[in-house]
């Protein structure tokens, strides 16, 4: 049996910007994982989930794992996979990334089954994608296969993707709204933004591009002070880009967690695209965090029991 274990993920910066030309990302891996585990088995595959209430289902319905099914050669006639983890499911489920955890997860493993001892995160993207309709950057898919803080770019036309280090010195807490978002939605709005008036939304979407590129400079570079003044920076280019496009990014819950966040001292982070979902409260005190979590709390937002950065995907041959 082949068990492959990945991270979920959370983006620190990056919304809307990283799947443009010469988009970037900053995301963070989570201690939260999704396990998959594949052995050969009878003559036709089978796929078994708890959280998803499968037992012995065909792979279809779970459309990743049928895709990877298909284009995994080499594989034996039949066999099962299951999936484990705490990534969530449902519509309220905070965005850790469980899509492309499952993606990584399962291809990598099939692959090991078939034989294969090596799998891109061009590869994982390629699977993702194709079950996305063609959507996505990448960047999450980069982040659970490269784990700890990975810095997403594509500024040159050509895909890199490094582990950085998390800054000495930076705290900070994960909160969620309580409400799910839908990342399609959102960025159909901006898609039918561009269409109406592209001029205006690129007006809007380079001030928060270059915002976000100091942010990931200052992270490299380790300086705390110049990571929040930027982090700051790119909310505030974030909350001009929703208003002028009429996105709702700050519904669901995150105008207000924003505003106890920053009210306590903190800098407020949108971890994603928003319209709920989770946000980062970021701060060179400890204590300002902890105000800011009793903050937060006083009007209901979780603070979330997460760990990070947490440890790439994980592969490895059991019995």
């Amino acid at each position: 049996m082949i068990r492959a274990s990945a991270p979920g993920k959370l983006m620190l910066a990056g919304e809307y910007t990283v799947s443009g030309p010469g988009g970037v990302a900053l995301a963070v891996a989570i201690d939260r994982r999704l396990t998959v585990e594949v052995d050969s088995l009878g003559s036709d595959w089978r796929v078994s989930s708890e959280a998803l209430g499968l037992v012995d289902a065909e792979p279809e319905t779970v459309p990743i794992v049928a895709r990877a099914l298909e284009v995994v050669e080499g594989l034996p006639p039949g066999g099962r996979v299951v999936i484990r983890g705490d990534l969530g499911v449902g519509a309220k489920k905070p965005g850790f990334g469980g899509s492309a955890a499952l993606s990584a997860a399962v291809l990598v493993a099939l692959r090991r089954l078939s034989g294969a001892h090596s799998t891109s995160i061009g590869d994982v993207v390629e699977l993702h994608r194709s079950v996305q309709g063609g959507r996505g950057s990448g960047y999450d898919v980069a982040t659970v296969m490269t784990g700890g803080v990975t810095l997403f770019d594509n500024r040159n036309g050509r895909l890199l993707c490094r582990r950085v280090d998390w800054p000495s010195g930076l705290h900070a807490a994960v909160f969620f709204t309580g409400t799910g978002a839908s990342t399609v939605a959102l960025l159909d709005r901006v898609a039918c933004w561009q269409a109406e008036d592209p001029e205006d939304m690129r007006a809007y979407l380079g001030p928060l591009g270059e915002e976000t590129r100091e942010l990931m400079d200052a992270w490299v570079a380790g300086d705390i002070g110049r990571i929040l003044t930027a982090a700051a920076q790119v909310q505030e280019e974030l909350d001009a880009f929703d208003r002028a496009g009429e996105i709702g990014i700050y519904a669901g819950g995150q105008m207000q967690l924003l505003a106890a966040v920053e009210d306590a001292g903190a800098i407020g982070r949108t971890s994603g695209a928003g319209g709920g979902d989770c946000l980062w409260a970021l701060s060179d005190r400890i204590d300002v965090i902890e105000r800011a979590t009793r903050a937060a709390a006083d009007l209901g937002f979780e603070r979330l029991d997460v760990g990070f950065p947490a440890a790439e995907l994980a592969v490895e041959e059991v019995g």
